[in-house]
């Protein structure tokens, strides 16, 4: 087990993605997320066959941030990541959308080779290890957050592609997102 001093929660990430913030990760903190407690750490119960190894990444990065900062916590940890084809990390091609090939990739295998930050899915505009004209989409969600997952990505690209910066285009793909979340039936935010 990872020796930290913060209490490990396992929790519902679907549940806190459809409640309370969309942004939830895999693993958080009050450093991230003010609404978890400071001496908690939150883990979403769909990760859990990687807790070992994310936990481990998340400490050190936290360590490396209070030192250096974000920018450079991310720096150093990337650099020792050996990249392998990103074919290997590719299980299934989900669907074509002319020029776009949209793939359920191994998020074990991207993480532990390209990004360990990789959580839920990323297309060629944000993540140079992605290969053009493709979109990821992690197998280790649930099933049924895959589609969420899938219309965020696409609406994010789309305006980047137009122009927009990522952080624009990311907080109007959350907004869309949350949309479809609710049309579903499947989300009911604190401030609704």
């Amino acid at each position: 087990m990872i020796n930290t001093p913060k209490k490990i929660k396992i929790v519902d990430g679907f549940k806190v993605r459809n409640t309370i913030d969309l942004d939830f990760g895999c693993i958080e903190d009050a450093l991230a997320c003010p609404y978890i407690p400071a001496d908690e750490i939150w883990f979403d119960k769909a990760f859990i066959n990687e807790k070992d190894t994310l936990m481990a990444t998340f400490v050190r990065k936290r360590a490396l941030m209070k030192k250096y900062g974000y920018e450079k916590a991310k720096q150093i940890l990337r650099k020792d990541m050996k990249g392998i084809n990103p074919d290997k990390v590719k299980i299934k091609l989900l669907e074509k959308r002319w020029p776009l090939k949209i793939y359920l990739v191994s998020g074990r295998l991207v993480r532990e080779y390209f990004d360990f930050n990789f959580v839920f899915g990323g297309h060629y505009k944000v993540y140079d290890y992605v290969p053009k004209y493709e979109v990821w989409i992690d197998n280790a969600m649930l099933t049924k957050e895959r589609k969420y997952v899938l219309i965020h990505e696409l609406y994010e690209l789309n305006l980047m592609k137009k122009g927009k910066s990522y952080n624009d285009s990311h907080d109007y793909a959350c907004a869309r997102e949350k949309e479809e979340r609710r049309r579903d039936g499947v989300a009911e935010y604190l401030k609704d």
